[in-house]
């Protein structure tokens, strides 16, 4: 007698979940053992682009698989990725192109699983940033550098019961003494900031004694701006982007600018941030392969001033070998595709090289998120 496979489609709650929750899970019984089969997903982002993906799955001798469990073998990625079938979407316009989440945070992703070749199941899920929040969380300062992920990111903070309040932080706009009063009459207890909104978070928090933890995602313990604050400019490190020439290049890297820049004591000592006069706990988060900027170096500089000054046991620093830049809520929410390791670059029109390897990537930015909502929970 034949056995009629059988599928099982977890896709969260009434069909859908948030982008934070466990990815969408597929998995099947009484396929023939030692055979392949395989998942395609779809969607369209936020510009109207379709994402594919397709991934193998190798059916065991007890005749199953799991998407959760079960290594995908593919032309992206040999292995097991947090996110299943999600984080190795590409888009069908070829390389050079953002994920874009809809503004309203819900995508609608369709799956078609093959048997062989012959098509024997279908269904769909919704994803969404938003969710109607369940009150009773810290109050949360989000600083961000006005990227398209700052809604999303911070819708889902709000859906984990948060109060976040977001607050763009300019280089242009060096002033942060009215920053530092917004800060200080939200009553914020948590500060989370990426990027080049690390080197003012640094520093504002430094001056808001309330607060209970600090939390970095590749960011920097160095200035790179002229911030001015009480009244007085900051030194900053002198970093020359004139060098940086496309020279026929559509990818830039612009990791070696600001490494060559700290290259000379002098300059680097001049722009280091007082980070042993934050009273919380510090938080940082980085990759290794961050191609933006060496955000791991620039966070060990922070750990190893506040172990200087007996601050080892409310500082951690962590570092994601073979990761890039894209972490936290800002930069890189879990579930999103990590297949396109580039960004799109709002002034010049260039893409820049974000680092990082893709299945590692979905991973850490998995972690990243689990470990804030810990840190916000305490």
């Amino acid at each position: 007698m034949t056995t009629i496979p059988m599928v099982t489609f977890e896709a969260g709650t009434q069909g859908r979940s948030l982008w934070s929750d466990q990815a969408p899970i597929i998995s099947g019984t009484g396929f023939i053992p030692v055979t392949e089969v395989r998942l395609k997903t779809a969607c369209l982002d936020g510009s109207g682009r379709e994402w594919l993906s397709e991934n193998g799955y190798l059916v065991s001798a007890g005749t199953t698989f799991n998407t959760a469990l079960t290594a995908a073998v593919g032309d992206d990625y040999y292995g097991i990725a947090a996110e299943g079938p999600i984080y190795s979407m590409r888009c069908a316009d070829g390389t050079g192109h953002d994920f874009v989440l809809p503004l309203e945070g819900v995508l609608e992703l369709r799956y078609q699983l093959l048997d062989g070749g012959r098509p024997m199941w279908s269904g769909t899920a919704h994803r969404t940033t938003h969710q109607e929040p369940s009150g009773g969380g810290e109050k949360v300062a989000l600083l961000h550098n006005s990227t398209p992920g700052v809604d999303h990111g911070l819708a889902l903070l709000r859906s984990a019961g948060h109060d976040v309040s977001a607050f763009a932080v300019q280089s242009d706009e060096p002033e942060l003494d009215p920053l530092l009063q917004a800060l200080e009459e939200s009553g914020c207890r948590h500060m989370i900031a990426s990027g080049r909104a690390s080197e003012a978070a640094l520093e504002l928090a430094q001056r808001l004694p309330q607060l209970k933890s600090v939390s970095i995602f590749s960011g920097s313990a160095l200035r790179f701006s002229p911030w001015r604050i009480e009244g007085r400019p900051l030194p900053f490190v002198a970093c020359d982007h004139s060098t940086l020439q496309p020279r026929g290049r559509t990818v830039l890297s612009t990791r070696t600018v600001y490494a060559e820049a700290v290259a000379d004591r002098d300059n680097r000592n001049q722009g280091r941030i007082e980070v042993e006069k934050i009273a919380c706990p510090l938080y940082l988060f980085s990759g290794s392969d961050d191609q933006i900027w060496p955000s791991a170096a620039f966070s060990e500089l922070a750990s190893q001033r506040r172990t200087a000054h007996g601050l080892e046991s409310i500082t951690l620093h962590k570092t994601f070998p073979s990761v890039g830049y894209d972490l936290g809520p800002e930069l890189g929410l879990p579930g999103l595709p990590t297949t396109e390791r580039t960004l799109s670059h709002s002034v010049t029109g260039f893409r820049l090289a974000l680092g990082g390897k893709m299945g590692r990537q979905s991973r850490a930015r998995r972690e990243c998120w689990e470990e804030l909502l810990a840190i916000l929970a305490v």
